[in-house]
């Protein structure tokens, strides 16, 4: 496997494609091989896992500002499903920083699902990035199989690079959720519902008191989020 910059329009097509298979979307809602033309032309990034040939996963970075300070928007991340549990997606995430690097950027930042276990995991533990913003019905309803049937509530990921991760230790709050929300979804959307209520009103009541998601526990039974205190205070930009 090659991981590199995707510069071709049918690397750009493949990623198309990509999409559908990963998320069940309809076309309306894929992001369009136009989009990562452009990203390319405007200091954005996408970057592909190829084996020969064929993209078989891929990241997209574009340009952005918050607070007067430049950082990466990671829109999109599709791993081929018989690639999926492969580190395709480490390898991707790795050398997206690599790249952020070379370019100057300290943030690389993105939305995932916070009922979804195992993205919660990867981004906090294996990546060591916080959640400090949450977002009600942020895309309001979309066509994914994945996020069918619930709002598409949504934190946000902020992976600083050359910050030191977090401690989570000491005065640490719990945020539960199950360890599989599409197997829930599959036994009982009510249920899943419910789950969601919950989550949301316990990070937004978390994140008024001035705590922030930075570390994530998971077991086969359950997961949690753990949160600690100075979400107003930490990894200033310098």
């Amino acid at each position: 496997m090659t991981i590199r910059p995707l510069t071709d329009i049918s690397e750009f097509e493949q990623c198309v494609n990509l999409q559908r298979e990963c998320f069940g979307m309809a076309d309306i809602d894929l992001f369009p091989k136009r989009l990562f033309v452009v990203l390319n032309s405007i200091g954005g990034l996408v970057l592909g896992a190829l084996e020969g040939d064929t993209v078989i996963g891929f990241l997209n970075s574009m340009p952005a500002i918050r607070d007067g300070a430049p950082y990466w928007y990671s829109q999109v991340m599709a791993v081929a499903r018989d690639h999926w549990n492969s580190g395709t997606a480490t390898q991707l995430k790795l050398a997206q920083r690599d790249h952020a690097r070379q370019q100057g950027i300290q943030r690389i930042e993105w939305t995932f699902d916070p009922r979804e276990s195992k993205n919660a995991y990867f981004n906090l533990q294996k990546l060591g990035a916080i959640v400090r913003r949450y977002y009600v019905n942020y895309y309001g309803q979309i066509s994914s199989a994945l996020h069918s049937g619930l709002d598409s509530d949504r934190v946000v990921a902020e992976w600083w690079i050359d910050k030191p991760r977090i401690q989570t230790d000491g005065d640490v709050r719990r945020v539960f959720v199950p360890a599989d929300i599409q197997f829930l979804k599959k036994q009982s959307l009510d249920s899943a519902k419910d789950v969601q209520m919950r989550v949301r009103e316990q990070f937004l009541k978390n994140l008024h008191d001035d705590y922030f998601a930075a570390g994530f526990e998971r077991t086969e039974e359950w997961s949690a989020y753990l949160f600690v205190p100075g979400a107003s205070r930490v990894h200033q930009a310098d």
